[in-house]
């Protein structure tokens, strides 16, 4: 488009055939307070988003999946019962007063990070993701967390708005 006739074209970035458009000023303020109200929005979920692993969040299936991943890769350091210390490092229990203790009002995104980072001890950060995923679904179930109709998802995003909390009413 060419600036009115009549203007320099200083002012062409103000204004062009009669129809006014916001400077860089504007553009920049309106761009920053975008930015700043989705970051507000997306930092923290709201209540209805929120769920806790007493909201069934697994399946049968995946559990029986992990059960089967943890006993080909965790069972000799964390044994085949999540008692631990079964290696020279004394892995740590998995089920049980000490597991709930270290990840409770934990998202569950923790957990998926930590085993997925650093396990297998031997090649740690080797496993895929949906393995990962299907060896929480065991550890909840063997901590007496209901499973549900929807599987884990072997994703971030979805994990941080899952609470690994006190069983209802405790």
């Amino acid at each position: 488009m060419r600036p009115r006739s009549g203007t320099s074209s200083r002012d062409a970035s103000v204004e062009y055939s009669g129809a006014s458009r916001p400077g860089f000023p504007e553009l920049a303020r309106a761009a920053v307070c975008a930015v700043m109200t989705a970051a507000a929005l997306s930092a923290e979920p709201t209540a209805g988003q929120t769920r806790t692993v007493w909201d069934g969040v697994y399946t049968e299936a995946q559990a029986e999946r992990g059960r089967e991943h943890y006993r080909a890769i965790c069972g000799h350091c964390h044994r085949d019962d999540l008692s631990g210390g079964g290696s020279e490092a004394g892995a740590p229990a998995l089920r049980g007063p000490f597991f709930l203790n270290q990840w409770r009002d934990r998202p569950l995104v923790d957990l998926f990070v930590t085993v997925g980072t650093t396990m297998p001890q031997q090649d740690p950060d080797s496993l895929r993701a949906q393995v990962v995923i299907d060896v929480v679904s065991y550890l909840l179930r063997q901590n007496d967390m209901p499973a549900g109709a929807a599987e884990l998802p072997p994703r971030l995003d979805p994990l941080r708005n899952i609470v690994l909390s006190r069983p209802p009413g405790r």
